[in-house]
């Protein structure tokens, strides 16, 4: 019923990616997009969201897909709505089969940032390549393997560095 995209959204999930790729695994970062991305960093598991949108839903009488698509028509085409830590969320129309209830975190909201998702993928694989030195070259090398462009110079690399430790916050 709901479809979100874990890779994209949820730092928790990204981290336990990181946790099972090696650098010889065969990592895919598509679902990271190609453009800017709303990251929830809060504590909040997969489990404890997907509860409380469906509690949400069911509390507006929100129980069929024609109900979700009669409460979206209300509101234009797409909803927020608050969980528990006070992040907000949107709810939007899920393109897949039997996956209607598209969520992701709200821009601006607690617990979420705003990244470029070039600068999350790189991160994402000098983590899983466990590069300790930050230099144009490990970095380019990473973005290489992921078909980014190369950066030019350290200065360019300020928003990597800030992604990387973000990674290792949790």
């Amino acid at each position: 019923m709901i479809l979100f995209n874990t890779l994209k959204h949820h730092l928790p999930s990204i981290i336990d990616f990181i946790a099972n790729h090696t650098v010889d695994s065969e990592v895919n970062l598509s679902k990271l997009g190609d453009s800017l991305m709303d990251l929830y960093t809060g504590r909040l598991s997969l489990d404890a969201i997907f509860e409380e949108t469906l509690y949400f839903l069911k509390e507006q009488g929100i129980t069929s897909e024609e109900d979700y698509r009669v409460f979206l028509e209300k509101h234009q085409g797409y909803a927020t709505f608050q969980l528990s830590d006070i992040s907000k969320w949107v709810f939007l129309w899920g393109n897949e089969p039997e996956r209607y209830v598209h969520i992701h975190p709200a821009r601006y909201s607690p617990f979420t940032i705003r990244i470029k998702s070039a600068t999350l993928k790189t991160a994402v694989m000098l983590k899983i390549r466990n590069v300790q030195q930050f230099d144009t070259d490990s970095i380019n090398t990473a973005r290489k393997s992921i078909g980014l462009s190369p950066i030019k110079s350290m200065e360019k690399a300020t928003n990597i560095i800030e992604a990387m430790t973000l990674l290792e916050s949790t």
